[in-house]
Protein backbone atom coordinates (compact mmCIF):
# COMPACT_ATOMS: atom_id res chain seq x y z
CA UNK A 1 0.00 0.00 0.00
CA UNK A 2 1.30 3.39 -0.91
CA UNK A 3 1.57 6.13 1.05
CA UNK A 4 1.81 9.90 0.07
CA UNK A 5 4.37 11.84 2.09
CA UNK A 6 4.03 15.42 0.02
CA UNK A 7 1.51 16.75 -2.17
CA UNK A 8 2.00 20.22 -3.67
CA UNK A 9 -0.23 22.10 -6.02
CA UNK A 10 0.15 25.46 -7.52
CA UNK A 11 -2.27 27.49 -9.42
CA UNK A 12 -3.74 26.76 -12.43
CA UNK A 13 -1.71 29.72 -13.82
CA UNK A 14 1.86 28.76 -12.85
CA UNK A 15 4.17 26.14 -13.05
CA UNK A 16 2.35 22.85 -11.33
CA UNK A 17 5.33 20.52 -8.94
CA UNK A 18 4.16 17.41 -7.38
CA UNK A 19 6.73 15.75 -5.53
CA UNK A 20 5.01 12.31 -3.56
CA UNK A 21 7.58 10.19 -2.45
CA UNK A 22 5.89 6.29 -2.33
CA UNK A 23 6.98 3.63 0.04
CA UNK A 24 6.66 -0.37 0.00
CA UNK A 25 7.80 -2.86 1.94
CA UNK A 26 10.41 -3.69 -0.90
CA UNK A 27 11.23 -0.41 -2.28
CA UNK A 28 11.50 3.31 -2.00
CA UNK A 29 10.62 5.98 -4.91
CA UNK A 30 10.17 9.69 -4.96
CA UNK A 31 7.99 11.31 -7.96
CA UNK A 32 8.40 14.75 -9.55
CA UNK A 33 5.52 15.89 -11.89
CA UNK A 34 5.70 18.70 -14.27
CA UNK A 35 3.54 20.01 -16.83
CA UNK A 36 4.63 19.08 -20.42
CA UNK A 37 4.19 22.71 -22.18
CA UNK A 38 6.43 24.11 -24.79
CA UNK A 39 5.88 27.49 -23.76
CA UNK A 40 6.69 27.41 -19.69
CA UNK A 41 6.36 24.00 -18.75
CA UNK A 42 8.96 20.60 -20.56
CA UNK A 43 9.02 20.61 -23.81
CA UNK A 44 8.07 18.18 -26.00
CA UNK A 45 7.06 16.86 -29.08
CA UNK A 46 4.13 15.22 -29.77
CA UNK A 47 2.89 13.12 -33.15
CA UNK A 48 -0.59 10.57 -34.02
CA UNK A 49 1.39 8.03 -32.42
CA UNK A 50 3.73 8.80 -29.51
CA UNK A 51 5.64 11.48 -27.41
CA UNK A 52 8.99 12.66 -27.42
CA UNK A 53 11.66 14.03 -25.52
CA UNK A 54 15.29 14.07 -27.03
CA UNK A 55 17.25 14.68 -24.33
CA UNK A 56 17.37 14.61 -20.33
CA UNK A 57 19.79 14.86 -17.64
CA UNK A 58 20.24 15.91 -13.87
CA UNK A 59 22.71 18.24 -11.78
CA UNK A 60 25.00 17.31 -9.13
CA UNK A 61 22.15 19.45 -7.16
CA UNK A 62 19.41 17.71 -8.63
CA UNK A 63 18.49 20.03 -10.97
CA UNK A 64 16.49 18.78 -13.84
CA UNK A 65 17.69 19.86 -17.52
CA UNK A 66 15.02 18.95 -20.89
CA UNK A 67 15.89 18.94 -24.35
CA UNK A 68 12.97 18.64 -26.74
CA UNK A 69 10.38 20.19 -28.90
CA UNK A 70 10.07 20.78 -32.61
CA UNK A 71 12.50 23.23 -32.40
CA UNK A 72 15.45 22.72 -29.41
CA UNK A 73 14.00 24.06 -26.43
CA UNK A 74 16.26 23.77 -23.69
CA UNK A 75 14.53 23.65 -20.10
CA UNK A 76 16.21 23.71 -17.02
CA UNK A 77 14.05 22.89 -13.77
CA UNK A 78 14.93 23.73 -10.08
CA UNK A 79 12.03 22.28 -7.90
CA UNK A 80 8.87 23.52 -9.24
CA UNK A 81 10.53 26.59 -10.46
CA UNK A 82 11.71 27.41 -14.34
CA UNK A 83 15.34 28.39 -14.14
CA UNK A 84 15.82 29.33 -17.10
CA UNK A 85 14.60 27.90 -21.04
CA UNK A 86 16.30 28.97 -24.38
CA UNK A 87 15.84 28.14 -28.06
CA UNK A 88 18.48 27.07 -30.27
CA UNK A 89 18.36 26.92 -33.93
CA UNK A 90 22.30 25.83 -34.37
CA UNK A 91 21.52 22.09 -33.79
CA UNK A 92 18.52 19.75 -33.25
CA UNK A 93 17.26 18.75 -30.88
CA UNK A 94 19.17 15.44 -29.43
CA UNK A 95 20.98 13.66 -26.19
CA UNK A 96 22.17 15.74 -23.69
CA UNK A 97 25.04 15.33 -20.65
CA UNK A 98 26.22 16.85 -17.56
CA UNK A 99 29.84 16.79 -16.48
CA UNK A 100 30.47 19.62 -14.14
CA UNK A 101 29.48 22.77 -14.98
CA UNK A 102 29.23 22.33 -18.91
CA UNK A 103 26.07 20.87 -21.32
CA UNK A 104 27.58 18.86 -23.92
CA UNK A 105 25.21 18.03 -26.88
CA UNK A 106 26.24 16.02 -30.24
CA UNK A 107 24.11 17.00 -33.55
CA UNK A 108 24.24 13.84 -35.83
CA UNK A 109 21.56 15.13 -37.90
CA UNK A 110 22.05 14.98 -41.83
CA UNK A 111 25.99 14.04 -41.21
CA UNK A 112 26.57 17.53 -39.41
CA UNK A 113 28.43 15.57 -37.02
CA UNK A 114 28.62 18.93 -34.33
CA UNK A 115 29.95 18.91 -30.83
CA UNK A 116 28.40 21.83 -28.29
CA UNK A 117 29.57 23.00 -25.08
CA UNK A 118 27.27 24.42 -23.01
CA UNK A 119 26.61 26.18 -20.03
CA UNK A 120 24.64 24.78 -18.12
CA UNK A 121 23.38 27.79 -15.82
CA UNK A 122 21.87 29.63 -19.01
CA UNK A 123 22.11 27.41 -21.92
CA UNK A 124 24.72 29.93 -24.26
CA UNK A 125 27.38 27.91 -25.87
CA UNK A 126 30.44 27.84 -24.64
CA UNK A 127 32.07 25.88 -27.58
CA UNK A 128 31.42 24.15 -30.83
CA UNK A 129 33.91 21.76 -32.78
CA UNK A 130 31.91 21.32 -36.13
CA UNK A 131 31.77 18.03 -38.17
CA UNK A 132 34.12 16.03 -36.02
CA UNK A 133 34.07 13.23 -38.03
CA UNK A 134 32.81 12.41 -42.03
CA UNK A 135 32.00 8.82 -41.34
CA UNK A 136 28.13 8.50 -40.39
CA UNK A 137 26.66 8.03 -37.02
CA UNK A 138 24.94 4.89 -36.86
CA UNK A 139 24.49 5.31 -32.71
CA UNK A 140 26.43 7.46 -29.79
CA UNK A 141 26.26 8.19 -26.56
CA UNK A 142 28.00 9.99 -23.79
CA UNK A 143 30.20 8.43 -20.97
CA UNK A 144 32.57 9.87 -18.17
CA UNK A 145 34.47 11.71 -20.04
CA UNK A 146 34.21 10.83 -23.70
CA UNK A 147 32.02 10.59 -26.68
CA UNK A 148 31.20 6.94 -27.89
CA UNK A 149 30.47 6.34 -31.49
CA UNK A 150 28.98 3.38 -33.42
CA UNK A 151 29.82 4.65 -37.00
CA UNK A 152 29.74 2.59 -40.60
CA UNK A 153 32.98 2.61 -42.10
CA UNK A 154 32.24 4.47 -45.33
CA UNK A 155 36.03 5.20 -45.44
CA UNK A 156 36.15 9.25 -44.90
CA UNK A 157 38.50 9.84 -42.27
CA UNK A 158 38.48 6.99 -40.13
CA UNK A 159 38.83 3.40 -41.92
CA UNK A 160 38.09 0.43 -40.15
CA UNK A 161 38.08 -3.32 -40.74
CA UNK A 162 34.39 -4.09 -40.57
CA UNK A 163 31.30 -2.40 -41.56
CA UNK A 164 30.19 -0.78 -38.21
CA UNK A 165 32.98 0.15 -35.84
CA UNK A 166 33.17 1.73 -32.25
CA UNK A 167 35.01 4.89 -31.77
CA UNK A 168 36.11 6.91 -28.71
CA UNK A 169 36.30 10.83 -28.78
CA UNK A 170 37.33 12.90 -26.26
CA UNK A 171 34.79 15.91 -25.08
CA UNK A 172 36.52 18.17 -27.17
CA UNK A 173 35.91 16.02 -30.66
CA UNK A 174 39.20 14.41 -31.09
CA UNK A 175 39.66 10.73 -32.06
CA UNK A 176 41.00 8.87 -29.08
CA UNK A 177 40.92 5.15 -30.09
CA UNK A 178 38.48 2.26 -31.49
CA UNK A 179 36.98 0.04 -28.36
CA UNK A 180 35.31 -2.91 -28.60
CA UNK A 181 31.27 -1.90 -27.14
CA UNK A 182 29.34 0.76 -27.16
CA UNK A 183 30.13 1.23 -23.37
CA UNK A 184 33.40 0.92 -23.53
CA UNK A 185 33.32 -1.69 -20.89
CA UNK A 186 35.57 -5.22 -20.07
CA UNK A 187 33.67 -8.19 -22.44
CA UNK A 188 32.58 -9.40 -18.48
CA UNK A 189 30.46 -6.63 -17.85
CA UNK A 190 29.35 -5.28 -21.20
CA UNK A 191 25.59 -5.89 -21.55
CA UNK A 192 24.88 -9.51 -24.04
CA UNK A 193 21.39 -7.90 -25.51
CA UNK A 194 21.35 -4.13 -27.30
CA UNK A 195 17.96 -4.54 -24.90
CA UNK A 196 19.99 -4.54 -21.61
CA UNK A 197 21.00 -0.85 -20.77
CA UNK A 198 24.20 -0.36 -19.04
CA UNK A 199 22.92 3.05 -16.70
CA UNK A 200 26.31 3.50 -15.07
CA UNK A 201 28.75 2.56 -11.88
CA UNK A 202 27.82 2.74 -8.36
CA UNK A 203 30.78 2.15 -6.12
CA UNK A 204 32.58 -0.72 -7.23
CA UNK A 205 29.88 -2.13 -8.70
CA UNK A 206 27.88 -1.69 -11.88
CA UNK A 207 24.13 -1.17 -12.85
CA UNK A 208 21.75 -1.61 -15.60
CA UNK A 209 18.35 -1.71 -16.57
CA UNK A 210 16.30 -4.35 -18.36
CA UNK A 211 12.74 -5.10 -19.63
CA UNK A 212 10.61 -7.98 -19.54
CA UNK A 213 7.79 -7.48 -22.05
CA UNK A 214 5.38 -10.34 -21.20
CA UNK A 215 5.34 -8.96 -17.65
CA UNK A 216 5.80 -5.59 -18.39
CA UNK A 217 8.50 -5.36 -15.92
CA UNK A 218 11.28 -2.96 -15.72
CA UNK A 219 14.53 -4.92 -14.14
CA UNK A 220 16.92 -3.11 -12.52
CA UNK A 221 20.28 -5.30 -12.02
CA UNK A 222 24.00 -4.51 -10.01
CA UNK A 223 26.87 -6.69 -10.88
CA UNK A 224 30.46 -6.74 -9.17
CA UNK A 225 33.46 -6.29 -10.95
CA UNK A 226 33.43 -9.97 -12.27
CA UNK A 227 30.32 -9.67 -13.97
CA UNK A 228 28.10 -11.68 -11.08
CA UNK A 229 24.40 -10.76 -10.34
CA UNK A 230 24.66 -9.81 -6.65
CA UNK A 231 21.48 -7.68 -6.66
CA UNK A 232 18.39 -7.36 -8.65
CA UNK A 233 14.64 -5.40 -8.41
CA UNK A 234 11.95 -5.81 -10.70
CA UNK A 235 9.09 -2.99 -11.05
CA UNK A 236 6.04 -2.59 -12.62
CA UNK A 237 6.01 -0.32 -15.22
CA UNK A 238 2.91 1.34 -14.81
CA UNK A 239 4.90 3.05 -11.45
CA UNK A 240 6.66 4.95 -14.24
CA UNK A 241 4.20 6.31 -16.60
CA UNK A 242 4.22 6.22 -20.24
CA UNK A 243 7.29 5.79 -22.07
CA UNK A 244 8.72 8.52 -24.26
CA UNK A 245 10.12 7.92 -27.51
CA UNK A 246 12.81 9.56 -29.27
CA UNK A 247 16.16 8.51 -27.09
CA UNK A 248 15.13 5.56 -25.10
CA UNK A 249 18.42 5.93 -22.83
CA UNK A 250 18.04 9.33 -22.48
CA UNK A 251 14.83 8.52 -20.43
CA UNK A 252 17.32 6.63 -17.36
CA UNK A 253 19.67 7.84 -15.83
CA UNK A 254 22.01 7.23 -13.07
CA UNK A 255 22.98 10.31 -11.18
CA UNK A 256 23.90 11.86 -7.65
CA UNK A 257 23.19 7.78 -5.90
CA UNK A 258 19.65 7.56 -7.56
CA UNK A 259 18.39 6.04 -11.08
CA UNK A 260 16.04 8.36 -12.61
CA UNK A 261 13.25 7.09 -14.96
CA UNK A 262 11.39 9.99 -17.64
CA UNK A 263 7.87 8.57 -17.97
CA UNK A 264 4.72 10.85 -18.82
CA UNK A 265 0.68 11.10 -18.56
CA UNK A 266 0.06 12.87 -21.64
CA UNK A 267 -0.36 15.95 -19.27
CA UNK A 268 2.75 16.06 -16.74
CA UNK A 269 6.38 14.76 -17.46
CA UNK A 270 6.74 11.98 -14.18
CA UNK A 271 10.27 12.25 -12.96
CA UNK A 272 10.80 8.68 -10.67
CA UNK A 273 13.61 8.26 -8.59
CA UNK A 274 15.15 5.55 -7.00
CA UNK A 275 17.89 5.81 -4.14
CA UNK A 276 19.89 2.41 -5.23
CA UNK A 277 20.68 1.93 -1.49
CA UNK A 278 17.15 1.24 -1.04
CA UNK A 279 16.13 0.16 -4.37
CA UNK A 280 19.58 -2.97 -3.43
CA UNK A 281 19.53 -3.24 0.47
CA UNK A 282 22.80 -2.01 0.33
Amino acid sequence: MFRTKLKLKLSFYVLIMLVIAFCTSSFTYKQVKIPLNNDNGVPFYKDELAYYIDGFDIDKNGNFYFLGGENAILACFTGENLKFRKTFTEFESNQIYLLDDKIYLFDDMFNKNNLFCLDRNNGNIISRNQNILKNSVNSFLFRDTSLIMEIFNNQKNIDMSTELGIVLFSLTGKFIKQVNNVYNLPSNLNPKSRQVQFLGQWNDDYVYWDYDLDNRLCKFILRNKKGEIIATKNIDQKVFGRVFYGNPIEHRKLRNGSIYILGHDEKEVIITELPLKELFNK
